[in-house]
């Protein structure tokens, strides 16, 4: 993407911002979503619809605490396979900006190369 497009949805420049605070990372495209990529590798996956975002990462540690939202709202929460991780959510009601924070720094660490992840401490 040569010129960044705003989101429609307050929430969804929130978690841009997020990922694009680490090391390396551009934004770009994958089929309809924004794909964010640190090191060449995708760490983060955000698609809007009407009234809907659609939030793709990949998960270790915080896994059992998708499946438990899963559990509950298995339309909302899906976990896939090697912890590729679905999150839609209303973007007037979505989970705590702490936790998706927390998400996306999880995801970055799982994904970006170690080269990359080591620019975070110096």
């Amino acid at each position: 993407m040569s010129e960044v497009e705003q989101f429609e949805y307050p929430i969804s420049e929130t978690i841009r911002s997020h990922a694009m605070s680490f090391p390396d990372t551009v934004e770009g495209s994958s089929c309809v979503n924004r794909a964010f990529k640190a090191g060449g590798k995708n760490f983060v996956f955000l698609g809007e619809k009407p009234d809907q975002c659609n939030l793709r990462l990949k998960l270790d540690g915080s896994v059992p605490e998708i499946e438990t939202n899963a559990a509950d709202d298995p339309d909302h929460w899906q976990v896939g396979k090697g912890g590729w991780t679905l999150i839609k959510f209303q973007p007037r009601h979505p989970p705590p900006v702490a936790d998706l924070e927390r998400w996306i720094t999880e995801s970055f660490h799982l994904l970006a190369p170690k080269k990359v992840i080591a620019k975070l401490d110096g």
